[in-house]
């Protein structure tokens, strides 16, 4: 949509996807074909090519076509589409449906048009009164736009008007699936015997479907974990859109139907909850895709790919960020080799878009050594890994105790302006990377006192300068940043600042900060990056659900029950809607755009049962769960967790605080790493008065 053009968008949850034209001289006879094909080109581009009517795979039940036309100096304009011919006359500024008429009056020569086809209906709007004619509904998929001039000589000319902006959408108009599709009695059945999971006021989960006021009808049905009936609820997109973002949506999950054959040996968190079920085997597929080769750049097969993005043939490729948040997410628990494979890659090549992407490398070896005590990796790439410590010194700002950080790393597309050059989600990661750096080059027996040193008083200027007693909250930026004065909530930033794995915050802040949080940040589709800016892009004010964890790990450090449940709940929602997790969501709507089978954010959700219900902790000594388990996920049980030549099952009794862990029935405080084969862990959980 062009800027200070305003079209009615109706039906917007109902848009398949979508194809524009803009800037297109008109001459006398302009025809402009509807039905496409797309081809993958040279990364990250594709690009879209006419087809014939019968080779169309994109057919819907229903079209839509936006028109801004520049009329020019013509005197009448002509325009047949989906099976129905309009007239304009310029000079009554009349529009002409058959025998229908309605004022339609040029503003500078430009004029707006929507037609819509459902079935047999088809609606035009844009002028005074809205024009319905009903037919056999059938109609060619093209548009058709003429022009006729006058005869007033040098005065008029041909090819005067233009086509501004020009976009079909196809629509799907059911409010309920196919009977082949899902069956009447099958869709009574599992509503009727459904129990509520979650309900606020915008959406509800229950056990085997969920609603939502956005998307709209038809609901979302669950099967099973595995089986998921639900409609297309995203808009796909194959132009970039017209900003300098970077957008386009992309569907894989075409269709209402969405399937997974899950193995007994792969890992797995179970709940008996479908749909918190169904949402966790969302994310396993999505894991799937990121390590498949139909999704793997040449050279990098059997690693993990940042995600799926154009499709097959055309993946995102291994990024050194996402490598590094998979990792901080538990990644390494699921599959030991792909993750290898991915750190030991990142450390010579990958995707490095962020500043933090030197910090990025030595934080995913260090965190990949803790689930795996690789030392054949560290000895193998001892000079790489030490040279990337170097690197990271190399940006350390002796007297200011902190590393110069213009984005924060959330933000790889601009300047994170109001930090100061000081951005707190960046200093937070770099100072753990430093705190990696000393590990590291003790187990390779290094000199490493010194990246203690660092570590340290990168922590100390953390707490002193970024601390806003008045806020309640770590700003974005350190004091004398604008960030402070204004009270500035970075959500990447803040995370790690709740996060206990960095012992940044104590408990007291914890409690402001996730005060703040529920009451002024969050949303009911998520926290937002960045809320406080003016700007509404993928990087600001949206949901990048990857950034969730170190607020459920705080929620049940802090025995928020309601608010844990909330943080897992609005991810199922994501997941089982839109059959994948998609890269942005909407944090005043919910609405999913951007990238599909994002690999982070799948690994997210899952975050949120293993870091926050489960509480995993890991040290260089073994393993631990520490976390709260609410009372609607009482149960919930792990299988094949992964960790270095161990395979556990984790089963828990109660709901609450986690206050006793026994092994194969013997009470421990820690799994210890050297430790081999198949074991029982069960955790006890009591709730405290």
């Amino acid at each position: 949509m062009l800027n200070g053009i305003k079209i009615a968008q109706e039906n917007e949850n109902r848009k398949i996807w979508r194809r524009e034209w803009r800037y297109q001289k008109l001459g006398r006879e302009n025809d402009f074909s509807i039905p496409f094909e797309y081809k993958t080109t040279v990364w990250p581009d594709i690009e879209m090519f006419d087809v014939e009517e019968k080779d169309f795979r994109f057919k819907t039940e229903g079209y839509e076509v936006c028109l801004v036309l520049d009329v020019g100096m013509n005197h009448a304009i002509y325009i047949r589409t989906l099976g129905i011919s309009l007239i304009w006359d310029a000079f009554q500024n009349k529009l002409h449906l058959n025998d229908q008429e309605t004022y339609l009056h040029h503003q500078n020569g430009v004029i707006q048009l929507k037609i819509t086809r459902k079935g047999t209906e088809c609606r035009v709007q844009g002028g005074e009164r809205e024009l319905n004619i009903y037919d056999s509904g059938q109609y060619d998929l093209n548009v058709q736009i003429d022009t006729k001039c006058g005869n007033a000589g040098a005065f008029e000319s041909e090819n005067n008007g233009m086509l501004v902006w020009m976009e079909v959408c196809g629509i799907h108009t059911a409010d309920e699936y196919k009977e082949e599709i899902i069956s009447e009695e099958t869709r009574r059945e599992l509503v009727c015997k459904d129990k509520l999971f979650f309900k606020n006021d915008h959406y509800s989960i229950y056990y085997n479907h969920l609603e939502d006021e956005m998307y709209g009808k038809p609901d979302a049905y669950v099967i099973s974990p595995e089986h998921i009936i639900s409609a297309q609820r995203v808009t796909e997109e194959f132009q970039w859109r017209h900003n300098p973002m970077g957008d386009m949506t992309r569907v894989l999950n075409r269709g209402s139907e969405w399937k997974r054959e899950s193995s007994r040996e792969e890992f797995r968190i179970s709940t008996g909850i479908p749909a918190v079920d169904a949402a966790f085997q969302i994310a396993m597929d999505v894991l799937d895709k990121a390590k498949s080769p139909q999704y793997a750049f040449e050279g990098e097969q059997g690693m993990w790919s940042a995600g799926a993005f154009q499709g097959t043939g055309m993946g995102f490729g291994v990024w050194c960020r996402d490598t590094m948040q998979m990792l901080l997410r538990g990644i390494g628990f699921i599959d030991p080799k792909v993750t290898r494979r991915t750190v030991e890659y990142i450390l010579k090549s990958g995707k490095d878009n962020a500043v933090d992407g030197l910090a990025a490398a030595v934080i995913s070896v260090w965190e990949y050594y803790l689930v795996s005590h690789d030392r054949e990796l560290l000895l193998k790439n001892a000079d790489t890994i030490k040279a990337k410590i170097q690197q990271c010194e190399k940006v350390f700002n002796e007297e200011k105790g902190l590393v110069y950080a213009a984005f924060c790393s959330s933000n790889d597309a601009y300047e994170d302006t109001e930090a100061g050059g000081y951005a707190l989600s960046t200093e937070i990661y770099f100072m753990y990377a430093f705190e990696c750096a000393f590990n590291i080059l003790k187990c390779l027996g290094e000199p490493a006192e010194h990246y203690k040193f660092l570590a340290v008083q990168m922590l100390k200027m953390i707490r002193n300068k970024y601390w806003n007693p008045t806020a309640g909250i770590f700003t974005s930026g350190p004091n004398g940043s604008v960030a402070f004065k204004d009270e500035v909530w970075e959500t990447a930033g803040e995370e790690g600042a709740v996060w206990n794995i960095w012992g940044i915050a104590s408990e007291e802040q914890k409690n402001l900060i996730m005060d703040n949080l529920e009451h002024k940040i969050i949303t009911p589709y998520g926290i937002p990056l960045m809320p406080g800016h003016l700007e509404k892009t993928h990087l600001a004010r949206s949901v990048w659900t990857v950034y969730t964890t170190g607020y459920a790990v705080a929620a049940a450090e802090l025995r928020k029950e309601e608010l844990l449940v909330t943080l897992i709940a609005q991810q199922i929602r994501n997941a089982v809607f839109n059959k994948t997790f998609y890269e942005v969501y909407n944090a005043d709507d919910g609405r999913a755009w951007r990238w599909p089978a994002q690999t982070w954010n799948a690994i997210g959700y899952i975050s949120l049962l293993l870091s926050g219900v489960f509480g995993l902790k890991k040290d260089i000594e073994g393993i631990w769960f520490e976390g709260f388990i609410p009372t609607v996920l009482s149960g919930i049980r792990i299988f094949n967790l992964r960790y270095v030549n161990m395979c556990l099952d984790v089963s828990s009794e109660g709901e609450g605080k986690i206050v006793k862990m026994t092994l194969d029935g013997v009470e421990v405080k820690k799994i210890f790493w050297n430790l081999q084969g198949h074991h029982k862990v069960k955790l006890i959980c009591r709730k405290e008065d």
